[in-house]
């Protein structure tokens, strides 16, 4: 420092700090005033966010019309031939045509199997007072149970009408009307022979078409929901961020022919601009603090690196899921219908394909999650009594199908029946998550061996197989996050690399631990837990 310096420091110093106090003085009065505008534009962002998921599901019922047109040309007037159509779709499963009388002559009255009848029972009041596919504006509502279009009476149209459309292809709408516990959805469509055509969409698909199409239930955000036409919430998201009890949360109704839904966004705290405020801060106390500050960024943004890969593993593996998941149930509520007409072995065969794989997602979604808590640090156990065997057996049934398929024979060794105090789905998890790395990784050793024993207050669970083995040097390795062995071991499989980080981390809050051990050959894998009497 030169000699001049110590004399310029003082007043330099002296200027920012005044110069600091008067911007941050500044800044507390224009705070005050943006604290305003900024509650003006949490209202217009809530009311926005409602706004784009409505325009995401005005395109969803519009990508069904081409569908369901189609599915109404040339009508066959053969009913075998009009049931076999049917068959054919995911999103619909019955329908009915009336002749220009208003006569229902499909389904036959004098063939007409227990679904079908059902189904006309249901939806009569849609087309005992008339099938129109056009209703005028003022058509009675539908909280009465009349027929009509939703809510407005206005047929909706798609984005684009199919090349070459006639007139008399125009003549639909959509159709709601109440049956039972809840409002019924339908197509209907006049033919140019003058019959009319109603074809009711599948609730449980529809429903689970449109969550698709809403934010993750752990999307980032103020609380927000789906309510059906009784106020009852059918799904949620959000809530990671608190709502602010004095806005209005804002609302919308669905796209018809759901108007009967609604869409409710909470409103976040309305925040002030702060930039002012806080660079008179930064420039009162930048001489004293830049080297803190730099500091701090480089640690910040290393530790916001790491969450967010965290973040965003866990919102692509769930959004991966979401897919697989609803054709799993989509395909289990055909079975149910199937199952009686369809010869048994076929039957038998869809049901085989539904459970395996809705087992194998159900383990994965599990895990993730857990590793998701675990990362909140908000992982907690539920210990309650029962038979550590009994457990253990479930898990073992529940992987029979797959370790058959790979060639590998389980072998139960229990001697812990006693009632114990444990988290039976910690246990379960622990248990299935080593089982499942045999499957993965050691069918070719052809056997996994479950053995189970207590040790005062301890219950001791053993895992083994006689595949490859596991290196000593990556013997810790293994149960580090993601860490996959870079060698025979894990050419070819699929997974997470999380399965033995979670048993470990369930183990432990548990009170007590999972190694991997010696074995003559193969991989062993002990679990101690903390089981009282």
């Amino acid at each position: 420092m030169t000699p001049a310096a110590p004399r310029l420091f003082w007043p330099l110093a002296l200027v920012a700090l005044l110069g600091g106090g008067l911007l941050s003085f500044a800044g507390l009065r224009l705070s005050h005033e943006a604290a305003q505008r900024a509650r003006d534009e949490a209202g217009r962002a809530g009311e926005g966010q409602l706004d784009a998921l409505h325009a995401g599901l005005s395109g969803l019922f519009a990508d069904r019309v081409p569908v369901l047109l189609t599915l109404t040309d040339d009508l066959p007037g053969e009913p075998e031939a009009l049931r076999e159509r049917l068959r054919r779709g995911v999103w619909y499963r019955h329908a009915l045509v009336v002749d220009a009388r208003g006569t229902v002559v499909f389904p036959p009255p004098e063939a007409r199997s227990a679904a079908e009848a059902e189904f006309v029972e249901r939806a009569r009041p849609a087309w005992s007072r008339g099938l129109s596919p056009a209703p005028p504006a003022d058509a009675p509502g539908q909280a009465s149970g009349a027929p009509g279009a939703a809510a407005g009476g206005a047929p909706t149209r798609p984005d684009r009408d199919p090349p070459a459309e006639t007139a008399s292809l125009r003549s639909w709408s959509w159709q709601s009307w109440f049956w039972g516990p809840g409002v019924n959805v339908g197509f209907v469509r006049r033919l140019g022979d003058g019959r009319t055509v109603l074809v009711e969409l599948e609730r449980a698909r529809l429903l689970s078409d449109v969550i698709a199409r809403l934010p993750d239930g752990d999307a980032d955000g103020p609380p927000a929901r789906l309510t059906d036409e009784a106020g009852r919430a059918v799904y949620a998201w959000g809530g990671r961020r608190a709502a602010d009890p004095s806005l209005t949360p804002a609302r919308r109704g669905l796209p018809e022919p759901l108007s009967h839904w609604h869409l409710e966004q909470s409103l976040a705290p309305a925040t002030a601009d702060s930039t002012l405020g806080l660079w008179a801060g930064i420039g009162a106390a930048i001489v004293v603090l830049l080297g803190a500050l730099a500091h701090v960024h480089r640690e910040g943004a290393r530790a916001y690196r790491e969450a967010q890969q965290r973040v965003t593993f866990v919102n692509q593996v769930s959004h991966e899921l979401k897919t697989p998941l609803t054709n799993i149930r989509l395909y289990a509520e055909m079975l149910e219908e199937e199952l009686a007409l369809e010869p048994e072995d076929a039957a038998a065969r869809h049901l085989h394909v539904v459970v395996a794989e809705s087992q194998r997602l159900s383990r994965l979604i599990t895990n993730i999650l857990t590793f998701a808590r675990s990362q909140r640090h908000t992982l907690k156990l539920s210990p309650r009594p029962v038979s550590p065997d009994a457990v253990l057996r479930g898990v073992v049934e529940g992987f029979t199908p797959a370790l058959a398929a790979r060639g590998i024979t389980p072998a139960l060794r229990l001697d812990a029946a006693a009632t114990r105090a444990l988290d039976p789905d910690a246990l379960e998890q622990i248990v299935g998550n080593l089982v499942g790395n045999v499957e993965k990784y050691a069918a070719t050793g052809g056997r996994v061996d479950v053995e189970s024993r207590l040790e005062g207050d301890l219950l001791v669970v053993t895992v083994s197989d006689a595949g490859p083995g596991i290196p000593a040097a990556a013997r810790e390795r293994v149960f580090l996050p993601f860490e996959r062995l870079d060698d025979r071991l894990t050419e070819g499989a699929s997974g997470t690399g999380i399965g033995l980080t979670i048993a470990r981390q369930l183990a432990r809050l548990h009170g007590g631990d999972v190694r991997l051990v010696d074995a003559p050959v193969g991989a062993r894998f002990e679990v101690r837990l903390r089981a009282p009497a």
